[in-house]
């Protein structure tokens, strides 16, 4: 018997970010196979996703990507490289934001409308993409972590899908937990919860329409040897836990709220929640410009 369905659910859009994760190029190549159980998970469901390709493995996996979009599933950009927006400048973001796009659309014939920044990097700091995203093409950036985070966070934005001045809407991470306790919804932070507290929140606070949740295929990874990631330092030994279980709860949010189409048919709800303009930070207002 399916789960009962939490009250005021709506559907969850999945999305994956598909990027290397090894300590250098001698280490084999995993991130392949696990993309493609993925695929055979969502086809079994009939489930239509987004995945967040890095423009680089796009070069690498040509056919892994044609193969995604052959599936029925959105292709949209991880960056050129797996690399944090707080260590660009606009110039080389916009060249790595183009490039990107050109790759998957000419591998896939169909026009890439979505961004991801790498560890969710779009902070006050960083709004100059924004605009470069919209003269670039894009239609939505799903970067943003609008709660407190050990990484990347922006803790005032809206937990709910909206737009940024420039008309670009934001279909961000969506926010798991409750009160002023929150967590983004995926990768580590859904391996780590025990599911009856997975559950726990969901039903308590299910995500706004238009909300999605993140995984990673290394998330699912139960092979791979461990190794020290340098962005979580002395955490490195968390993105290796819970990775047995995260099948099953994948299941089960899946059985409770049911999947909605890929984000780029989600830009609808960013109009519900209106336009964010400057966002307070401790230096002042940020401001969207490119300058």
């Amino acid at each position: 018997m399916p789960p009962k369905r939490p009250r005021r659910a709506n559907p969850v859009t999945f999305t994956v970010d598909v990027e290397d994760h090894r300590p250098d190029p001698s280490w084999p190549v995993r991130y392949a196979s696990i993309t493609h159980q993925l695929l055979d998970w969502f086809d079994s469901r009939a489930i239509a996703a987004t995945f967040f390709v890095v423009g680089e493995l796009a070069v690498e996996s040509p056919a892994l990507v044609t193969e995604i979009a052959s599936r029925g599933h959105e292709l949209a950009l991880h960056n050129w490289r797996h690399e944090p927006l707080t260590a660009m400048r606009p110039a080389q973001f916009r060249d790595w934001v183009r490039r990107g796009k050109g790759v998957i659309e000419d591998l896939t014939g169909a026009e890439v409308v979505g961004f991801r920044a790498p560890t969710g990097s779009v902070v006050p700091e960083t709004l100059w993409c924004i605009d470069v995203l919209a003269e670039e093409g894009y239609l939505y950036d799903s970067s943003v972590v609008p709660t407190r985070n050990p990484l990347y966070q922006f803790p005032g934005a809206p937990q709910q899908p909206f737009r940024w001045p420039n008309g670009l809407a934001e279909v961000g991470i969506a926010v798991l937990g409750i009160g002023g306790i929150g967590a983004p919804f995926g990768g580590t932070y859904i391996r780590l919860l025990p599911l009856p507290v997975l559950k726990f929140f969901l039903t308590m606070n299910p995500p706004a329409p238009g909300g999605s949740l993140y995984v990673h295929p290394h998330d699912f990874d139960l092979d791979e040897p461990r190794w020290r990631v340098p962005d979580a330092g002395r955490l490195s030994p968390l993105l290796w836990a819970g990775r047995r279980s995260l099948w099953k709860k994948l299941d089960w949010i899946h059985q409770a709220f049911g999947a909605s189409a890929p984000l780029r048919d989600q830009l609808h709800t960013a109009d519900q929640g209106g336009v964010f303009h400057d966002p307070l930070v401790p230096t002042g207002n940020a401001r969207l410009t490119t300058t």
